[in-house]
């Protein structure tokens, strides 16, 4: 047992760190979801009560620990903490724990670290709100852009791959779609395009074909997760 540890103690020690680092930057994701459909900054305030409008203390902090210490309640005035802050803070860990594993320490976890986080906090906000905007995708376009050249030596390839798919999902949805609001409104467009952007052209685009059927298979509401899903698993298979 010791010699195992011993030689995969790197291993663990970057599993516990992440254990640490992910919730923690979820947390602040968490902020992020909240006040941006609100038009407010995260940096503007120390985290608040949205209920009560009560300063959080550091108690009330800790990922994950505080929300089942206090059963999912403000611990002011036992308003509702939704859930969906405690998911995106455990989604944090998981990520940041399988891009580790797949990647190491390095540039490509750093920047497939902080495209998950973008994608998590755009996915959080759209199924909360409902809608989100183009810009939003475009800062986890920015981190599969940059890793894709670091490995790749060229934009070109991310260039081409996303315009690609942006042809295939607007002929799509003008062939099979009834919905009159114009094709660039429909979040299922930019989420096919980011899709088309992480993974390079060739036999690999055979990952994304399951997507669009399972995505329209399931209920209307749950599909952004789907999309979601793809979106944070996807590059543990194409790197």
């Amino acid at each position: 047992m010791l010699a195992w540890v011993a030689a995969h103690e790197f291993m663990l020690i970057g599993i516990i760190w992440m254990l640490v680092i992910g919730p923690a930057i979820g947390n602040y994701a968490c902020s992020v979801v909240y006040r941006l459909p609100r038009g407010k900054t995260p940096f503007e305030r120390h985290p608040f009560c949205g209920h009560c409008n009560a300063d959080l203390k550091p108690i009330d902090l800790f990922p994950i620990v505080s929300w089942c210490m206090t059963r999912g309640k403000c611990r002011y005035c036992k308003g509702p903490i939704p859930g969906v802050y405690t998911v995106i803070e455990v989604a944090c860990a998981a990520i940041f724990i399988g891009y580790f594993l797949h990647f190491g320490m390095g540039e490509p976890f750093l920047l497939y670290a902080a495209y998950g986080v973008f994608t998590l906090i755009v996915a959080s906000i759209q199924w909360q709100q409902g809608w989100i905007t183009a810009t939003m995708y475009s800062y986890a376009f920015v981190c599969v852009a940059l890793v894709r050249a670091l490995s790749e030596h060229t934009i070109n390839g991310v260039v081409q791959s996303a315009f690609v798919m942006l042809v295939l999902s607007l002929a799509t949805d003008r062939l099979f779609s009834k919905s009159k609001a114009t094709p660039f409104e429909k979040s299922w467009i930019w989420w096919m395009v980011l899709l088309g952007a992480l993974v390079p052209m060739g036999p690999q685009w055979l990952l994304i074909a399951p997507v669009v059927p399972l995505a329209l298979l399931t209920p209307k509401e749950s599909r952004i997760i789907v999309f979601a899903f793809a979106a944070l698993s996807m590059p543990l298979f194409i790197s």
